[in-house]
């Protein structure tokens, strides 16, 4: 089970802290489905189907083979309907990140956003919820060989930062990005605020149903309020 608090005498400080974007960040996995759902109509894509590669790849090649839509169309199509929704409806931060991000920054702690998400949805998303200008490191899928739950994007955002990922702490969404950040020897906040989320997950530290619950106390490496 998840351990009561973040803080442990025996750890090292943290140095930096590494957020997942959709379903963290933004909650943009309703928009996503939608979009994935133009692209095969008149058929029908079930939630319970789009919702197991969330944090993962594979994707475009589950949607190809399935309904017979080709990776070119896939590629060109939803990128035109991804960037007009953004346009028409703007996008928000998730309740509480901007605070968060803003509170770690002020103690002098490093940031990072680590996504499957491809480069220019990345860039877009970031830009439009106003949060781009806050992270030094970006680090998407195509920045290494392999994805979540691969601890690859997690170990290359520490190496980025400068710093060990032991000093890390990764907040999380999705089981797979959860099981990346651990494997990278991270700590794990486990975020269940999105509309997509998984039951808690026993390599999560803490989890939270917002990220305004988040206790500031843990970027200090004080006890904290434990698990919620």
């Amino acid at each position: 089970m998840p351990e009561n608090s973040l803080a442990s005498p025996s750890r090292s400080p943290l140095e930096a802290v590494v957020f997942d974007m959709d379903g963290v960040l933004v909650d943009t996995e309703p928009m996503h489905l939608e979009l994935a759902r133009r692209l095969v109509a008149p058929a029908e894509l079930p939630v319970e189907e789009y919702a197991r590669f969330i944090g993962t790849h594979g994707f475009g090649e589950w949607l190809e083979e399935t309904y017979g839509v080709s990776r070119e169309v896939i590629r060109t199509r939803s990128s035109e309907l991804f960037f007009a929704e953004l346009a028409a409806e703007g996008l928000s931060p998730m309740p509480g990140a901007t605070a968060l991000i803003e509170s770690v920054l002020a103690r002098g702690l490093k940031s990072a956003v680590v996504t499957m998400t491809q480069p220019d949805w990345t860039e877009a998303t970031l830009r439009a919820s106003g949060l781009r200008d806050y992270f030094e490191v970006v680090v998407t899928a195509h920045d290494v060989e392999h994805g979540k739950p691969a601890p690859d994007l997690y170990l290359h955002a520490a190496e980025l930062l400068g710093v060990d990922p032991r000093r890390c702490l990764a907040v999380e969404d999705s089981v797979h990005g959860i099981a990346s950040a651990h494997a990278a020897g991270m700590r794990v906040v486990q975020l269940r605020q999105a509309t997509f989320v998984p039951e808690p997950q026993a390599v999560a530290e803490v989890v939270l149903a917002s990220l305004e619950e988040f206790d500031l106390g843990w970027l200090d490496g004080d006890e904290g309020q434990g698990r919620r």
